[in-house]
C-alpha cells in the first residue's frame, strides 16, 4: 500500500519589515491639489457672497423700507376713496426737508405684481439712504410739483431692487408722488441710456443745461449695464416723465392709484 503524500509546508510568515513595507506611504501633496482646494473654497465663498449681495441685502432693505412706508402712511391723513379729475393749475410745492427725511411716497402702478410698486421718497441720494430700498431726491433738483426737473434715484438690483423693472415703463404710464396733502401725477414720456458722467439729465431741462424750464418734469435714474443687463452699473438708465396734474388728498385719489386699491 502506498503512503499518502505529505502535506505541503505552511508558507512562511511575513516578516515585520515586509509588512511595514506593504503599508503605503501617504501620497505627496502636490501644488495642483492645493490650488484645486483653494479654488473650491474660493468658489464657495463667492457663491455665498452672491447670495448675500443679490438676495439677502434685498430682504433686509425691503423690510426697512416697508417699515418706514408703514409709518409714513399711518401719519398721512386719509385720502378720499373716490377718483376725481386731475387739476391742471399750479400745484402746491412742499417745503424742503433735511437730508434723510421723508418727502412722500412714490407709486408706480406698472410695477404692480412685478416688484414693490410703492416706496418712500427721501431727501438725498447717499448710499445709506438708497441701500434702504428707498427712492432719493437729488439735492439741487426741483421740488415735487415745482417747474423744472425733480430727479429721483433708486437701485436697479440688490439693496431692495427699488427700480428693478424700470425697463417695463412705457410712454403714458403713470408715476405718482404722494405727500401729506397732495397727489402729483406724472406720465412717462421716454427713456435713454447714458454714461454715469452724464449729469445733464438732472438739469431743470434734462440734457439742456442753462435752459430755463417751463414745464414740470420728473426723472428716474438707476443702474444699467451693456453686458450684464440689469446686473451692472457701467451705465445709467434714465426715464423721463411729464407732469399731467395734481389732486388734493381731500378731493380724491388719482385713478391709477385707486385701481390698485388705494394708497
Amino acid at each position: 500500500m502506498t503512503q499518502p503524500p505529505a502535506p505541503a509546508p505552511a508558507p512562511p510568515r511575513a516578516r515585520p519589515r515586509a509588512a511595514a513595507r506593504a503599508r503605503r506611504a501617504p501620497a505627496p501633496v502636490s501644488v495642483a491639489g492645493v490650488l484645486g482646494e483653494l479654488l473650491i473654497t474660493l468658489g464657495v465663498l463667492l457663491a455665498l457672497f452672491l447670495v448675500w449681495q443679490l438676495w439677502w441685502t434685498t430682504v433686509t432693505a425691503r423690510q426697512d423700507a416697508d417699515a418706514v412706508l408703514a409709518e409714513v402712511r399711518a401719519a398721512l391723513p386719509p385720502a378720499a376713496a373716490t377718483t376725481a379729475e386731475l387739476r391742471t393749475d399750479d400745484p402746491p410745492v412742499p417745503d424742503p426737508v433735511a437730508h434723510g427725511e421723508v418727502i412722500g411716497v412714490l407709486t408706480v402702478p406698472r410695477w404692480e405684481g412685478l416688484t414693490r410698486n410703492a416706496m418712500p421718497v427721501v431727501e438725498g441720494t447717499t448710499p445709506d439712504l438708497l441701500d434702504r430700498a428707498m427712492a432719493g431726491r437729488y439735492t439741487g433738483t426741483q421740488q415735487v410739483g415745482e417747474v423744472g426737473n425733480v430727479a429721483l434715484a433708486g437701485h436697479r438690483r440688490t439693496w431692495g431692487d427699488s427700480f428693478r423693472h424700470v425697463d417695463r415703463l412705457v410712454p403714458g404710464d403713470a408715476v405718482v408722488i404722494e405727500t401729506a396733502s397732495t397727489w402729483y401725477v406724472y406720465e412717462v414720456t421716454s427713456h435713454e441710456i447714458v454714461d454715469p458722467s452724464e449729469s445733464s439729465v438732472l438739469a431743470p431741462v434734462p440734457r439742456q443745461p442753462g435752459v430755463a424750464p417751463t414745464e414740470r418734469l420728473l426723472t428716474l435714474t438707476t443702474c444699467h449695464s451693456r453686458t450684464l443687463g440689469e446686473f451692472g452699473n457701467d451705465q445709467r438708465w434714465i426715464t423721463y416723465a411729464a407732469f399731467v396734474g395734481w389732486l388734493d388728498r381731500a378731493e380724491g385719489t388719482p385713478e391709477p392709484v385707486l385701481a390698485l386699491g388705494g394708497a
